[in-house]
């Protein structure tokens, strides 16, 4: 089983990733700690890894024979997408996104919440940013999923989040 989730900052990748991966007992892996790695000496807290160092630690994943990715669907990772039994896109409403964003941040700088990046204003304003650019379809995210739409799911709330989680449990009772 290859899972590739995909969506906009804070539509809830890293949480579906976690409870598929409990459910199957297959590892995920958030694909932002492939391309940035802490670095406290650096005023943002984290600095991109070399690009060869990134691309060895992806391939590596994908020689597994299961696994689980969440990533906003960058460019770089496109072999995923190929390789990738199903394709989860979630269409999280901008409204939720955002709120999501700054509850995160908020967290974050009370140090309640552990994030690889200094929880700055700057940053928000980047995530924010980044949330009007999936909106804008600035990073082109469904037109490069739109080439994989046999293998495309798409949930829209937590409602279709749990409908679909559900009819997975119920496919592995049955198996």
């Amino acid at each position: 089983m290859k899972i590739y989730i995909v969506g906009s900052v804070s539509s809830g990748k890293s949480t579906l990733a976690k409870k598929l991966s409990a459910i199957f007992k297959i590892p995920y892996q958030p694909l932002d700690e492939l391309v940035h790695i802490s670095d406290k000496s650096n005023p943002w807290g984290n600095r991109k890894r070399p690009v060869e160092e990134r691309d060895n630690l992806f391939y590596s994943i994908m020689q597994q024979q299961s696994w689980i990715i969440e990533d906003t669907g960058r460019p770089c990772f496109e072999v995923g997408l190929k390789k990738a039994d199903t394709i989860i896109l979630l269409e999280i409403s901008p409204k939720l996104r955002n709120y999501r964003i700054v509850k995160r941040w908020i967290k974050q700088r009370l140090g309640i919440e552990k994030c690889i990046y200094n929880p700055r204003y700057q940053m928000l304003k980047c995530m924010l940013q980044w949330s009007k650019d999936y909106d804008e379809g600035k990073d082109n995210l469904k037109d490069r999923i739109s080439l994989y739409k046999e293998k495309v799911i798409i949930l829209k709330n937590n409602k279709d989040i749990n409908v679909f989680i559900e009819g997975y449990l119920n496919t592995k009772k049955l198996a």
